[in-house]
């Protein structure tokens, strides 16, 4: 390869990733990159990306909710979405949290939960459940497992005032 053809080529392999992964017109944010990922027909989607560095939802394009834990989340190798869902999510832009993503479908991710006004509440969680553990009360109320908050295979459940985050395997 002639240094003039080899510089081209470095330079599209540093620029060229900005720009895809950008899409619509919107420039990268410093350190990340931003991904589209759209649930349709209510459908769960899981969209591959590279997450170590965070994820935060920047843009909604759908009139359904995208409510992190709930109709959004992550995991170490990607991004799910679910109930018509549909937002673009700026990628590896260090907003991550605590060792933790907020996933679905592989490995560990923090799911919140909330029982507001003291009401029974139940978070579908896409991919499943085999364990969870509370990993931060965000409530004054009290988060007890079996009398305030708990899991079935499908999704965790909180009542009596318990708001948390959870952390499910």
């Amino acid at each position: 390869m002639k240094p003039m053809s080899f510089r081209f080529a470095l330079l599209a392999l540093l620029v060229l990733p900005g720009v895809v992964a950008a899409g619509h017109g919107h420039a990268p944010p410093p350190g990340g990159y931003v991904v589209s990922c759209a649930s349709i027909d209510h459908r769960d989607r899981y969209c591959p990306a590279d997450t170590r560095g965070g994820v935060r939802l920047v843009k909604r394009d759908s009139k359904a909710a995208c409510v992190l834990g709930q109709t959004w989340g992550y995991d170490r190798g990607g991004i799910w979405v679910t109930g018509g869902c549909r937002a673009r999510f700026e990628v590896g832009g260090g907003h991550a949290r605590g060792g933790h993503g907020y996933g679905g479908g592989y490995g560990p991710r923090v799911v919140r939960c909330e029982s507001v006004d003291h009401r029974p509440r139940f978070c579908h969680v896409p991919g499943g459940v085999r364990d969870v553990r509370l990993d931060r009360r965000l409530s004054k109320a009290g988060c007890e497992f079996g009398y305030s908050w708990g899991f079935r295979r499908d999704g965790v459940w909180v009542e009596r005032g318990c708001r948390a985050d959870f952390v499910v395997f």
